[in-house]
């Protein structure tokens, strides 16, 4: 069974220009997909960004792992989403940021 440790939070449309090539959350992101999967069960990671809102952008980023004992040393690392993201903040407000974690149904 695979768990997942889903990190959202939105932004400002005017901030979207921080997802583009080069640019800070952007780079957040890259050093997320290079580094995790040096992790004991790592399985992938994906972000994601919504399409269909008005006014803010949603932004979902998503890390799977094989077995629960996994996930959780995943969220106590410095790598976890969340810590990471969080220091992202003085650049760019993350607004609502929040935490689900997710078992697979069998």
């Amino acid at each position: 069974m695979a768990y997942a440790y889903n990190v959202s939070f939105e932004i400002r449309h005017d901030q979207m220009e921080q997802l583009q090539i080069g640019a800070g959350l952007e780079k957040i992101l890259g050093y997320l997909k290079t580094l995790l999967p040096s992790m004991p069960g790592f399985i992938t990671a994906h972000a994601f960004y919504s399409l269909n809102r008005e006014g803010k952008t949603h932004l979902v980023v998503q890390s799977l792992w094989e077995r629960w004992a996994d996930l959780q040393a995943h969220q106590a690392s410095e790598l976890a989403e969340k810590k990471v993201l969080s220091e992202f903040e003085p650049h760019i407000a993350l607004e609502n940021l929040t935490v689900n974690i997710y078992a697979e149904v069998p």
